[in-house]
């Protein structure tokens, strides 16, 4: 803990990448909620409503205070830390998609629908961009400064 304490980089990543993992847990209990006529639809919109395009932004600080600074003894390994950002993110990105499909096949406004379906869909392949980088770098072998 005390080498944790004495990382601030560190510190803030793993507060990031906590905040990130508790919208997530969030979407599993929505998942839970009757939503009454909406059937399996509204429950997977429930799934996929507590995260959006912020939650990536967090991973993504996360990602570069853990890959752009200086890295002191002690705290967590930074390549774990990657990691388990690269796994938050790569659930974001499937409840992306996931909301992305449901909001195509919702009824109503063909261009409201296309809209939502848009922006959800770019913050889905945000989430794959981090992702796919904090695996690449949580595998990669430590740079001297």
């Amino acid at each position: 803990m005390r080498g944790l304490m004495a990382d601030a980089s560190t510190l803030a990543a793993s507060g990031l990448i906590a905040a990130v993992g508790l919208a997530i847990v969030a979407g599993f209990f929505g998942f839970l909620v009757d939503p009454g006529t909406a059937g399996f639809r509204g429950r997977l919109l429930n799934l996929t409503d507590t995260v959006d395009v912020g939650d990536i932004a967090l991973l993504g600080i996360a990602a570069a205070l853990l890959l752009l600074t200086f890295d002191p003894p002690g705290g967590f390994p930074r390549p774990k830390l990657l990691a388990v950002l690269s796994g938050l993110a790569t659930i974001i990105a499937g409840y992306g998609i996931i909301r992305t499909i449901v909001l195509i096949s919702e009824k109503g406004s063909g261009l409201m629908r296309l809209d939502q379906a848009l922006a959800t869909l770019g913050v889905a392949i945000a989430a794959a961009t981090v992702a796919y980088y904090s695996a690449r770098e949580s595998y990669a072998k430590p740079r001297p400064l």
